[in-house]
Parts: structure tokens; C-alpha cells; sequence
């Protein structure tokens, strides 16, 4: 997307975001339901070492323990105020690190055993990261109260979306489909707020080297079989975990070095209504 289209009216680009968020919605909502694949707990290495079973599948999730616990600790160290203008802007990014901690510890239960009943434990953590870096990008780029307004409806939604799935696979059905669109909307709702809406803050770079690494995870993830075909050694979802709990370390950087833009609230003069009305220039919707 052009980065002339953050010269559109304010209202024009919130309603362009909106739309895509219902329009999504509605698409998903006449997609059939969507099973497990047959040989979903099925991964490539399944080797048992040091009395590890799926040993490396299970050590792999250690990196999202390691940056989700440093990013909790960092968030709480006075020296992270400079890397917020709005101390309430740090709520979904406490949520995020929690969350990656979390699943560093779900993930590595679940493949300690892989089934269905231990899969909501790797799943849940994950939808609060998700949902929780879709609400930062609303609160840094478009509005701080209706992006904190947002975060705990859109960890419901997320929490949902797997207890959905749960207990529709009870009954022998097992819909996945809400879960994945908790898992693949967010960072398209980001790149597209990312697209359309100045930077409060410096080193976007970062969160860009972030979500290019979250693409290559599921990469890995999608050629798993073919990885350790070829590597012998390690796996495509081993090569997943250790390159998503990098990805969640960059952002961890980013919020670290960032500093604020001076000029944010400085909306181009484009912005403006047709009628020469400025409806808000980084504040209230």
C-alpha cells in the first residue's frame, strides 16, 4: 500500500480499517467449517532424548519463556517509561510478553504429549499475543482509549476462538476455522494500521523485522517433514519456535530503543474533512 494513503482523511483511513475488520468477519462466518488435519499431532521429529520425548519440538519453546519473562521484567524497570508517552500504552504489551512466556510453557507441554487435550494450552497464550499487538497498533497509531477500549474484547474474541474449537471437537466436529482467523487476521489488521497511520514512536524497522520472521516461522512450520528430511538434525517446528521467540525478541528491541516522534500529532493537512473540519489529528475518534 502506497505510503500516500496516510494523506487521506483521518476518517476515511479508521473506516477503510473497520471495513476490513467487518468485511473479514462476514467472509468467515460462510466458510464451512474447517477440521484438524488428520496428522495434525503428527510432527517430524518425534526422537526421545535425555528422556525428552519430541525433545527438540519440546527445548524449542524455551526461547519464548526466556523473552517473555525479560519482557515482563523490562516493562516493570522504571528505565520503559521513556518508551511510552502514555503509561496505559504498556497494558497490551504486559499482556503480549505474559503471553509469550505462556507459550513457551503451553507449547512445550503439548508437545511433551501431543493430543487434543493438551493442544488449547499451546493455542490460548498465543491469541493474547496476537490480540495484544493488534491493540498496541491501534493505541500507537490511531487512538490510545479505543485501542485499550479494544484489547480485552479482542482477548475474549481470541480466547474464544480455541474454546470454540474445543468443544466443538468434543461433539466430532472440531471447527478450527475461528482460531485460524485469530491467528492470520492480526498481523494483516497490522501491516494495513502500519500502512495508513504515522508512527508515534521511532524503529517501526523493528516490528517489520518481526513480522517478516513470523512469516518465515510459518514457513518452517507449513515444511516441517521436508526440513528435517533434508537437515536430519533439526526440524521445520523446532525451526519455528526458535524463529517466532526471536521475532517476539525484536519487538522487545524495538520497545526498548524506540523514543517518541516529536511531530505525531502533526496530521498532514490532508487529513482534513472535505469541508476543512479536522475530526482529530491523533486523539479521540
Amino acid at each position: 500500500m502506497d505510503i500516500g494513503a496516510r494523506h487521506w482523511a483521518v476518517r476515511t483511513r479508521v473506516a477503510l480499517i473497520s471495513g476490513l475488520s467487518l468485511v473479514s468477519i462476514a467472509v468467515l462466518c460462510f466458510v464451512p467449517p474447517i477440521p484438524l488435519g488428520r496428522d495434525y499431532h503428527i510432527f517430524a521429529d518425534a526422537r526421545l532424548l535425555s528422556g525428552i520425548p519430541n525433545c527438540l519440538n519440546v527445548l524449542s519453546n524455551v526461547p519464548f519463556m526466556i523473552v517473555g519473562i525479560l519482557g515482563l521484567v523490562w516493562l516493570f524497570l522504571k528505565s520503559s517509561k521513556s518508551s511510552f508517552t502514555e503509561q496505559s500504552e504498556r497494558l497490551p504489551y504486559l499482556v503480549f510478553f505474559a503471553g509469550v512466556a505462556l507459550t513457551g510453557f503451553g507449547s512445550g507441554w503439548y508437545h511433551l504429549a501431543p493430543s487434543n487435550a493438551r493442544l488449547p494450552w499451546d493455542l490460548l497464550p498465543m491469541t493474547c499475543c496476537f490480540m495484544s499487538m493488534a491493540a498496541a497498533q491501534v493505541m500507537e497509531r490511531i487512538d490510545v482509549k479505543a485501542g485499550l477500549a479494544m484489547l480485552i474484547p479482542m482477548l475474549v474474541l481470541g480466547l474464544a476462538s480455541v474454546a470454540y474449537w474445543y468443544f466443538t471437537q468434543l461433539h466430532g466436529l472440531g471447527d478450527y476455522r475461528f482460531y485460524l482467523y485469530v491467528q492470520f487476521f492480526p498481523p494483516i489488521l497490522i501491516a494495513t494500521i502500519v500502512a495508513l497511520f504515522p508512527p508515534r514512536y521511532t524503529h517501526t524497522d523493528y516490528l517489520m523485522a518481526a513480522f517478516f520472521l513470523f512469516v518465515a516461522a510459518k514457513l518452517f512450520e507449513l515444511f516441517d517433514k521436508q526440513i528435517y528430511s533434508f537437515t536430519g538434525v533439526l526440524s521445520g517446528h523446532s525451526l519455528k519456535h526458535v524463529t517466532a521467540g526471536v521475532a517476539c525478541y525484536w519487538i522487545l528491541l524495538m520497545l526498548q530503543r524506540r523514543r517518541a516522534v516529536l511531530n505525531f500529532r502533526e496530521e498532514p493537512q490532508a487529513a482534513l474533512t472535505p469541508s476543512g473540519e479536522q475530526p482529530f489529528a491523533g486523539g479521540e475518534f
